[in-house]
């Protein structure tokens, strides 16, 4: 309950309506909490408008003021200072008995069809001594010209920002950040595993591969046929955690707590160099095992890199619009199956239809086993190189078409992310 104050009060509103806050709560925790409230109140100049039923006596002094209404219809029988109430009801003759909680005694004689009924008789009595003077005030102070919206948002000198958030972005970021950090620093598993995963799945398959690079051509693009399919594979459990940070953050979001942009910046700025990390211990333990030229290693380390963010903003951007993970994974198998396999390896431009020759311009798989297999000739030049060249149709001049295809489709998926967390599966309220 606390919690759910506090995030009214990040808000920085100026008034703050909150509907039975004690409902739940033992009579000590009801008591904490509004005794929350008044502090609140007084500290941060927030008017609290509390709607709440039969608090006892330690509860209710705490309030400035009180409206009370009757049930079955709802009418105003009184409203004014909390400490005059019991003057009026004397006056109305309903004095409070000794040892009654007034609050209750109030609520016994304002409930139509109770014993004690005495709503019709205390209304008429509001009416003709208190509501006239609550007309008069009310006349008159529409009368004075108020503070302006603006004024009235800038009060206690903070800045007005054009904006539905209470505070700006650096800060939202900030905050989110600091959460994000203390929540994986708390939970050593989600802290480890993308980084001993990765560690030990590098040392089996590279003990596998283990002098790869010593041995034929075909064996060696063999081993970055699997490199790269391991971490194109590797993402496709992040989709579970992305759905579900989703739905929290969705919640917090239309709270105006912070914008989804905010959200999704400080999950990439704490989730990607986590995961970034374990990918390259992945690839720098495979190579090793592997002994690859140094230069055919450098061409692999790039371009399974700039395949990794590919995959993490095609995830992310699936992570966005997708319903649940069910759908999520119905939507990511196409995309892994056809760039995996039109790749040039398992299938080729050369042995592919013509009509599918536009998926090889499109697959980032493609552009990366090519660039790395044209290396891997080009350091051992021999004929059986030149004729798997052909055979797999790769060509030794789409380097920088390539980097332009793979950085437009992160560009790409990141924008779709953003228009699916803003636009896609909101809360309906």
């Amino acid at each position: 309950r606390r919690v759910t104050l506090a995030r009214g009060v990040a808000a920085h509103a100026s008034l703050l309506f909150c509907d039975e806050p004690t409902s739940g709560l033992s009579a000590t925790d009801a008591e904490r909490c509004v005794r929350t409230l008044r502090i609140v109140a007084k500290r941060l100049g927030i008017t609290c408008l509390v709607v709440i039923h039969q608090p006892r006596r330690e509860v209710a002094m705490l309030f400035d003021s009180l409206v009370l209404l009757t049930s079955s219809p709802g009418r105003m029988a009184y409203s004014g200072p909390f400490v005059g109430a019991q003057a009026f009801w004397y006056n109305c003759g309903c004095e409070v008995p000794p040892n009654v909680n007034p609050t209750d005694y109030y609520l016994d004689l304002l409930t139509p069809g109770s014993s004690v009924d005495r709503s019709d008789e205390i209304v008429a009595r509001f009416r003709a001594e208190i509501r006239p003077q609550l007309d008069l005030h009310v006349a008159s102070m529409m009368q004075v010209q108020g503070q302006s919206v603006a004024a009235m948002l800038s009060v206690g000198g903070r800045p007005l920002l054009n904006s539905p958030f209470a505070v700006p972005f650096r800060t939202q970021l900030g905050a989110l950040l600091r959460r994000k950090l203390r929540l994986a620093v708390r939970n050593p598993a989600a802290l480890g595993l993308p980084l001993a995963v990765p560690v030990i799945q590098g040392v089996i398959v590279g003990y596998m591969f283990d002098g790869i690079g010593e041995k034929e051509l075909l064996k060696q693009i063999m081993f970055a046929f699997c490199l790269l399919t391991m971490l194109c594979l590797a993402g496709t459990m992040s989709l579970i955690v992305l759905i579900t940070e989703r739905t929290l953050m969705k919640h917090e979001a239309s709270e105006a707590l912070y914008s989804e942009v905010a959200a999704s910046l400080a999950s990439f700025l704490v989730d990607v160099p986590l995961a970034l990390t374990g990918a390259l211990l992945n690839i720098v333990i495979m190579a090793s095992f592997a002994r690859l030229d140094w230069g055919v290693l450098q061409t692999v380390v790039a371009w399974a890199l700039l395949l990794f963010f590919v995959y993490d903003s095609l995830f992310a951007f699936i992570g966005a619009v997708a319903r649940d993970t069910r759908q999520a994974q119905v939507i990511a198998t196409p995309f892994i199956s056809i760039f995996m396999l039109f790749n040039g390896f398992i299938v080729s431009k050369v042995d592919s239809p013509a009509p599918l020759h536009w998926i090889f311009s499109i697959s980032p798989n493609s552009y990366a086993m090519q660039s790395i297999v044209v290396q891997m000739v080009n350091n051992s030049p021999s004929i059986q190189g030149k004729m798997m060249l052909k055979q797999f149709g790769y060509i030794d001049s789409e380097d920088e078409k390539g980097l332009a295809v793979m950085l437009s489709m992160i560009v790409i998926f990141r924008i779709g992310q953003q228009l699916g967390l803003r636009y896609l599966n909101n809360l309906q309220k």
